[in-house]
């Protein structure tokens, strides 16, 4: 398997002319060469030059530094939330039930609370890779997404599992209920969905022990639809299911971790994939 440190230097070595990049490469032991030779390349960065990346306090929710700002005291909070995006700063004061005030940092002070924060995040994550070196997937395009973006997503998913209870419900009454809280689009996708091959089953939501509000069967489409998402993500690499996760907020995100955990790679890994392409194509 290729190692995170060979994929940076392969990232690196495409971007040099190709006679520096052969020299380069000489100094290298033959299995290293073998083994770069089969690690992933990156054409778009090799015609675009050196990427200007988003920072990593840029690509994650600001709900994930909430427990670290905790563990200190009000004015070492008001120092972090003068280091972050403005956005994120106002939630976060929000949240902690603090006053949204600037302090003036210097440029030192601002990467030390900047990185204290990273770490917090990836202390137990090595070698996490930049979004833009990821092994080349189709669900890449996921991190393009906003959160609201993907929360949508996470709830057409959900329509499969909604799609196969309708068939075992006969009552009109519940049917009709049912039907009266989905928008348009929703009601247009379980049209589509009704002449679809199923996916292989995954368990029935059993909607006979549902309360009959709307708010309730929101969560539960909304739980089957993380679900879903984790089935596609199995088969990823760890640090594409790292970004995804932090995009959302901690709960969801945290939940969509764990799951992901949970699940092996399997041939519904691929069927929702194919799914996730046509939603973000046709959806998104």
């Amino acid at each position: 398997m290729t190692s995170r440190n060979e994929i940076i230097l392969k990232a690196f070595l495409s971007r040099c002319p190709p006679e520096k990049q052969s020299r380069l490469e000489k100094f290298l032991p033959e299995a290293k060469r073998l083994r770069l030779s089969e690690a992933p390349s990156f054409p778009h960065i090799l015609a675009e030059g050196k990427p200007t990346a988003p920072s990593l306090l840029d690509l994650v929710h600001w709900s994930w530094f909430l427990p670290t700002l905790k563990t200190y005291s009000q004015t070492e909070q008001t120092a972090f939330l003068s280091a972050l995006p403005s956005s994120a700063a106002l939630n976060l004061s929000k949240s902690l039930q603090i006053p949204y005030t600037f302090m003036p940092l210097t440029e030192i002070a601002r990467s030390y609370f900047q990185n204290l924060l990273k770490r917090s995040l990836v202390s137990y994550k090595e070698n996490l890779l930049p979004p833009e070196y990821l092994p080349p997937s189709p669900l890449n395009e996921l991190l393009r997404l906003s959160k609201k973006q993907l929360i949508h997503l996470v709830n057409l998913l959900s329509l499969h599992d909604l799609a196969a209870e309708l068939r075992q419900i006969v009552e009109t009454k519940i049917l009709k209920k049912i039907y009266s809280f989905l928008t348009e689009e929703e009601r247009k996708r379980l049209k589509e969905l009704s002449s679809y091959k199923e996916h292989p089953a995954l368990a029935r939501l059993s909607l006979e022990r549902w309360d009959g509000q709307e708010d309730s069967l929101r969560v539960l489409l909304h739980r089957r639809g993380l679900v879903r998402l984790s089935l596609a993500l199995s088969a990823q690499d760890p640090d594409l299911i790292w970004y995804l996760g932090h995009q959302f907020d901690i709960g969801r995100g945290t939940s969509l971790l764990t799951l992901c955990a949970k699940e092996t790679a399997s041939e519904r890994s691929e069927s929702m994939i194919r799914e996730i392409d046509e939603l973000m194509r046709n959806y998104l």
